[in-house]
């Protein structure tokens, strides 16, 4: 696995001009754009710089990638002139870097001197994610533009990047004040997200400039600059040497696919399909979508966080934010909404362990909006009633109702199916096989039916997918029962209240407990004894909450969860684990690269208790797999939830 140190703590920018007014920054004494015209030079430097708009003309996917997002002019004034563009490319991406983003509140005071571009920077801003590190992916114009910002130090983020760009906006501020952001190493690391003819442009003509993009192998010539600066630079990626191919985008036979199960997972991936227009044929077992876990009455959406923002914080905090953006674009209108941002306390397990939450906060110094440490006492005053103990306190976090979910995801699917057909929902059908026949997947039931064909099939079907091919790993199918309480006698909090399991605010007169975690039990229908292990949980978190309820008179629900061994999903390319294991001998030092894939068949499943926080982020990642387009995971984010982990693992040990 490519390893990545954890994101720094993000510090906002500072607002500050200098004399003549320009936007300047006092931590590296130089302004943050050019005093004759900020929009001017975006124009003359970025853009024509890399013969834009005509490169993006006629294109599918075309993907800018920028050091140095600042105001946010550059992608504005790119995504104004991909609108003006009669030519313009059908997707662009634009990816972008900032070490010190400014807080929104400062955009608006900036952004309100360039009334040209109030359109979109109204959006921009409605837009803006929390201060927090890592990747956070933003859509527009009915998510056609898509921007990817990266919230890091610049080496870091483009030595993450899972992208080919097309081309280079090199804005930081001046190599004399900020040489990290011009330095030999960042140039290698951009020049190997290149392809043969990416361009790069930039405002500086300095020497180092120059010489490092030359030996980064880009071919570069001096242009007249913009304003008062006499010359930029400008060039191509065409190197002497040999250099590895980058990955091709893929032309499908069609851009078709089955995804098989219509619950949380199978719904996204379809929505994320279909909005880059795949045609998709979605098969459930069931009688309707969001069955299994996602029917559930209510579920919890809440990050994770760690003092050191491991693996698992980073990736639950990316599906998180990006969930709730999801979430809001479709339910926000809603007039009854399913999903409640009531907040989630997260109480710690015993005083030892509130007190490292405690020194986390201080440490990581998240946005209050995000994540802050709630004494006992706040912690109590919260949640309206008498708590155990104090822990994390999560304020836009909450509870949602899954099949709400699943349906705003098939409503947004037809939304954006275009003008081809919106996606098929074949319910009731249970594919017994797969079966490939040249370039196509078809997928037949118990008779050999064939239900649809397609060249690509997604396995969005929890731990039935191993059935249906060897997924290299052991997947453990594992009950949760919640139990729902009527409200008196239960003496509900105002907020989720999570520890060892999780009580819910009361809707309609019933609050939820859960989820049980019953290794040995496949029973479908809930009983007393997981009634009674939901209600002793309950109490210790909530003294007092469950006095006088009876476990034999409650009524709940039973969903299964399906586990990989380390907790995380499978989302990916599915390995030719009968392959790996013939070829064993050749692969026993391999990468993720060279692991034999199955053509056309992924997977994403295994989500265990975080479908909601990591099931939309997951599906975006796979449909930008298979459209090659850039992913808004990092490297090593990729490795962890990819398909081929454990098969590669056992490779290396010489255990497959």
């Amino acid at each position: 696995m490519r390893g990545e140190r954890p994101a720094r703590r993000i510090v906002p920018a500072t607002l500050a001009f200098d004399a003549s007014g320009t936007p300047f920054s006092p931590q590296f004494g130089d302004v943050y754009h050019s005093a004759d015209s900020a929009i001017g030079q975006a124009h003359h430097v970025f853009l024509h710089g890399n013969d834009l708009p005509a490169r993006w003309a006629g294109k599918r996917v075309f993907t800018v990638v920028e050091t140095g997002f600042g105001l946010g002019l550059n992608f504005l004034a790119t995504w104004q002139a991909w609108r003006d563009d009669p030519q313009r490319c059908a997707r662009l991406h634009f990816v972008s870097i900032e070490r010190w983003p400014f807080a929104r509140a400062d955009l608006s005071t900036l952004h309100a001197r360039h009334a040209e571009l109030a359109p979109l920077s109204s959006q921009l801003r409605a837009a803006w994610p929390p201060l927090l590190p890592g990747l956070h992916r933003l859509h527009f114009d009915d998510e056609r533009v898509t921007l990817t910002l990266a919230f890091d130090e610049a080496l870091e983020a483009v030595r993450g990047f899972a992208l080919v760009a097309d081309a280079f906006y090199l804005d930081g501020f001046a190599p004399d004040r900020n040489p990290a952001m011009w330095s030999a190493p960042l140039f290698r690391a951009l020049a190997r997200l290149a392809a043969p003819g990416t361009t790069v442009a930039t405002y500086s003509a300095a020497a180092a400039v120059r010489d490092g993009l030359t030996g980064a192998g880009f071919v570069i010539e001096k242009r007249s600059g913009f304003g008062r600066k006499r010359d930029m630079l400008s060039g191509h990626y065409a190197p002497r040497w040999a250099v590895p191919r980058p990955p091709v985008r893929v032309a499908w036979r069609e851009r078709h696919a089955i995804v098989i199960g219509a619950g949380l997972s199978g719904a996204a991936v379809a929505s994320r399909l279909a909005a880059r227009g795949w045609r998709v044929d979605l098969i459930e077992r069931g009688t309707a979508p969001s069955g299994a876990a996602s029917g559930l009455r209510a579920g919890v959406f809440q990050p994770h966080v760690s003092r050191d923002d491991n693996l698992l914080s980073r990736f639950t905090r990316a599906g998180f934010l990006y969930a709730m953006r999801t979430w809001s674009d479709a339910l926000d209108d809603v007039a009854t909404p399913p999903w409640h941002r009531c907040g989630v306390l997260q109480l710690a397990d015993g005083a030892e362990n509130e007190a490292r939450v405690a020194d986390a906060a201080v440490a990581l110094a998240h946005p209050v909006e995000y994540a802050l440490h709630a004494t006992r006492a706040d912690a109590s005053a919260l949640a309206g009633r008498e708590v155990a103990i104090g822990g994390w306190w999560f304020p836009v976090a909450g509870f949602v109702r899954p099949a709400a979910i699943v349906q705003a995801q098939l409503g947004h699917a037809a939304r954006h199916a275009g003008s081809g057909p919106a996606p098929m929902l074949h319910l009731d059908r249970d594919v017994a096989s797969l079966q490939r026949d040249g370039d196509l997947w078809s997928a037949r039931d118990a008779a050999g039916a064939e239900i649809a064909a397609a060249p690509v099939v997604v396995l969005a079907n929890a731990g039935d997918a191993a059935r249906l091919v060897d997924p290299g790993a052991d997947l453990r199918r594992i009950r949760g029962q919640q139990s729902y309480l009527r409200t008196p006698p239960f003496a509900a909090p105002r907020v989720v209240v999570g520890g060892d399991g999780y009580v819910l605010p009361a809707v309609d007169g019933i609050a939820v407990a859960g989820a049980t975690y019953d290794l040995e039990s496949d029973d479908p229908c809930p009983n007393a004894v997981s009634h009674a292990v939901n209600l002793d949980r309950a109490e210790r978190m909530l003294p007092g909450s469950a006095a006088g309820v009876d476990a034999a008179t409650l009524d709940g629900g039973v969903g299964f969860r399906c586990v990989a061994a380390d907790r995380l999903p499978m989302v990916g390319a599915m390995v030719d684990v009968d392959h790996a294991r013939t070829g064993r001998a050749a692969l026993t030092g391999a990468h993720f690269a060279d692991l034999p894939r199955i053509r056309g068949l992924y997977g994403a499943f295994a989500f265990a208790s975080r479908g909601l926080s990591w099931s939309a982020l997951s599906a975006e990642a796979l449909a930008s797999e298979l459209d090659a387009e850039p992913s808004p995971l990092s490297h090593s984010l990729l490795d962890a939830i990819d398909p081929g982990r454990f098969v590669l693992k056992a490779l290396r040990r010489g255990a497959l």
